[in-house]
């Protein structure tokens, strides 16, 4: 595999307020990044590398892992209860709400 075969992880939509010096981004976000471009590969994400995320999401990230939880949820007829629940708690407000 090439440079250019590897897919890019950018942070989307994001500023950092930097001084646009291209800065790479904080490991964390391009771990974070690394994980969002694979859950939103995958026909069916793993729960465990949706743990993972919701452990390690800045909450700058956190409305871009929404948004890829929504379009995971609108791909089938029948959404799954567990993404529609991780929608639901990562966007009650700061931070996540305590899981049951």
């Amino acid at each position: 595999m090439t440079s250019t075969d590897r897919p890019t992880t950018q942070r989307r939509g994001s500023d950092d307020g930097g001084d646009g010096d291209g800065a790479r981004p904080h490991p964390r976000e391009m771990f974070i990044g690394f994980l969002l471009d694979t859950v939103r590969q995958d026909p069916f994400p793993s729960g465990t590398q949706l743990d993972l995320i919701e452990e390690s999401i800045p909450a700058h990230m956190v409305p871009e892992y929404v948004e890829v939880l929504i379009e995971k949820s609108r791909e089938g007829c029948f959404p799954s209860t567990d993404v529609l629940r991780r929608i639901q708690r990562m966007s009650a407000g700061p931070g996540p709400a305590p899981r049951c």
